[in-house]
């Protein structure tokens, strides 16, 4: 079933994919990437509204094998997807496609991913940082959370509500909420992380303008670019961020050319043959 509401996290998002999709979903600002998915259920199933979401992968998830689609979020009923997350890193390193901002801005293609390589080299270590706290952060609430009931149905009590009983399962539920939380943060463990991080982010993977934009924070990336944009008088990267988003305003089906996965994207809301958009 097509997707016919679709829930964003920003006014970037908005801007751009009003653009690309034309009114086919509708667009819909949701607030944070934890809030999409709850607003597309609760459209679901109060207003019977074929909603669904849009999220950035961020640090929460490493990024996918395959690339030519978006990753499916979140399925309901029968395996029916509802929600998705970009491959890459956030909205903004789609931005940075060379091609693209090729096309929008006239420069080479090789000077942008000289660029994109420049600023990739001076912020590594700090991806790095950010990937060991995010591998942290996903053992941790909400998303493994300290339940005050044990898993019943709605309407349930246990079968001991002896004092025992009832006081085992308390200290044992929050003893393992503890052990969980202590043992993602060992230092050991998180300073090998950053090891291993730091290690992967080498020169030959620097050097791969699709892997950068693939681990890499965009906003990261275009902070790191700002030198080189003053350079190309551009007064700063929310400027250049702006010129980019504005070319893809106005040319929609190039863009598409230019970003297979937004093209899957569109595909897959629609429910439509890839040859039919």
């Amino acid at each position: 079933m097509p997707i016919v509401k679709l829930f964003v996290e920003g006014n970037l998002e908005m801007e751009l994919l009003n653009s690309i999709f034309q009114g086919s979903p509708v667009l819909q600002q949701g607030g944070s990437k934890n809030a999409l998915r709850p607003r597309a259920r609760s459209d679901r199933a109060d207003n019977k509204v074929a909603a669904g979401y849009l999220r950035d992968r961020d640090f929460d998830y490493e990024p996918p094998n395959t690339l030519t689609e978006p990753t499916v979020d979140c399925t309901e009923n029968n395996s029916v997807a509802i929600g998705w997350r970009w491959c890459r890193h956030e909205t903004e390193n789609y931005l940075l496609e060379p091609s693209l901002v090729h096309a929008a801005m006239q420069w080479s293609i090789r000077e942008v991913e000289d660029a994109i390589f420049s600023s990739a080299t001076k912020i590594r270590y700090y991806e790095a940082a950010r990937w060991t706290i995010g591998t942290v952060r996903r053992v941790l609430p909400p998303n493994f959370e300290l339940r005050t009931r044990p898993n019943l149905n709605e309407i349930a009590l246990p079968k001991s509500l002896d004092v025992f009983s009832t006081r085992n399962w308390a200290e044992q539920s929050i003893s393992e909420h503890r052990m969980r939380i202590l043992e993602s943060m060992a230092p050991d463990d998180v300073s090998g992380s950053f090891d291993q991080f730091a290690a992967k982010f080498d020169e030959n993977f620097l050097r791969d303008t699709a892997q950068v934009l693939l681990w890499f924070s965009g906003k990261d990336i275009l902070a790191g670019m700002e030198e080189w944009l003053n350079f190309k008088d551009i007064p700063n990267p929310g400027a250049f961020r702006a010129i980019v988003r504005n070319w893809i305003i106005d040319n929609p089906e190039r863009t598409l050319e230019l970003l297979p996965e937004w093209h899957s994207l569109v595909h897959l809301l629609r429910g439509s043959d890839r040859n039919e958009l």
